[in-house]
């Protein structure tokens, strides 16, 4: 079931991303006493939606006062978002430490303009990291910066953050399937939201309205599902759309195929399995476990693997 792209339409920059991403980005920054920094993807609609920020790869270069990108580990990456989950590479962020600089040093906009030219992208992202000691604790400082590459001026300006609440759906959906684990996707939990800044902000950020997951998120996760039960069935699956969301059928042996049941709200739940008998037209219910949804892959391929033995009676299907 389509739900409604969020409209966001902004006369003035702003960047709009969940505070995980943020807190994400501080977890990182905080963790080094040496300039480091991490690629920005996501969408561009009217504004740009950061819905992964990343740390560097392993051959990235750190020192006092110069961090450098690994270039073949981003390029790596970006195929992955991009193929996956529709994301695009739009900027990059990186920490000054204690240098007191807040804005994009000259070789920083260089290389955002390269970049862009390489890529032919309007529009580039950069966000400043900077540390402050403070009352027993660190600061971490946010500054973002746009860059508008089709106009005269290409000199970055401000960027105005939206701090969306929890979670980032992209990161979410990338825990759900233990993806990426040089990534640490979860520490963005080690660093809370009092502790960050906006600009020269000086209470954390605020908590904006939630929004609904995006059309593309939701569609992606039902399509990897879809084709992962595909691989393991050997047969097309049916994908049937719903008022409650949608139901996916893939084919157990001969007449009997399981379907399950697909909530629309986010991340998806599983509401119901069942074993169909397509000759007779009977169904039953088949048990899946509390809480599973369209994210955790392995989980819904653990229910279709035990309902095709109990139907076999033969191993299980290797993925």
């Amino acid at each position: 079931m389509a739900t409604k792209e969020p409209a966001i339409r902004n006369t003035a920059p702003v960047l709009v991303t969940w505070e995980s991403e943020l807190r994400s980005i501080a977890a990182e920054a905080s963790a080094w006493s040496i300039e480091t920094g991490g690629d920005l993807f996501g969408r561009w609609k009217g504004a740009p939606i950061l819905h992964l920020a990343t740390k560097a790869g392993p051959n990235a270069q750190r020192n006092n006062a110069h961090f450098r990108l690994d270039v073949d580990y981003l390029r790596r990456l970006s195929e992955i978002v991009a193929t996956d989950w529709e994301l695009r590479y739009f900027g990059d962020w990186h920490s000054h430490h204690r240098l007191g600089i807040s804005a994009p040093s000259g070789g920083d906009q260089r290389r955002i303009h390269s970049i862009a030219g390489r890529n032919q992208f309007a529009d580039m992202v950069e966000i400043i990291v900077t540390l402050e000691d403070g009352r027993g604790e660190l600061t971490v400082r946010i500054h973002p910066w746009i860059y508008d590459l089709a106009g005269t001026d290409n000199e970055p300006a401000p960027l105005a953050v939206r701090v969306l609440p929890g979670l980032s759906p992209i990161r979410q959906a990338l825990l759900s399937g233990r993806v990426l684990p040089e990534q640490d996707l979860a520490v963005w939990e080690k660093v809370p939201l009092h502790r960050i800044r906006i600009g020269t902000e000086d209470a954390s950020p605020v908590m904006q309205a939630s929004i609904d997951v995006d059309t593309a998120t939701r569609e992606r996760v039902v399509s990897r599902l879809n084709a992962t039960l595909r691989n393991i069935s050997g047969e097309p699956v049916e994908h049937h759309s719903t008022a409650f969301g949608c139901i996916l059928v893939a084919k157990l042996r001969g007449p009997y195929h399981l379907a399950f049941a697909l909530g629309v709200a986010w991340p998806l739940p599983v509401l119901e399995v069942h074993r169909l008998n397509r000759d007779d037209g009977s169904t039953g219910i088949v048990e899946a476990p509390p809480g599973l949804t369209a994210l955790d892959i392995e989980g819904v391929v653990e229910v279709f693997r035990a309902a095709k033995i109990a139907e076999e009676g033969t191993p299980h299907v290797d993925i």
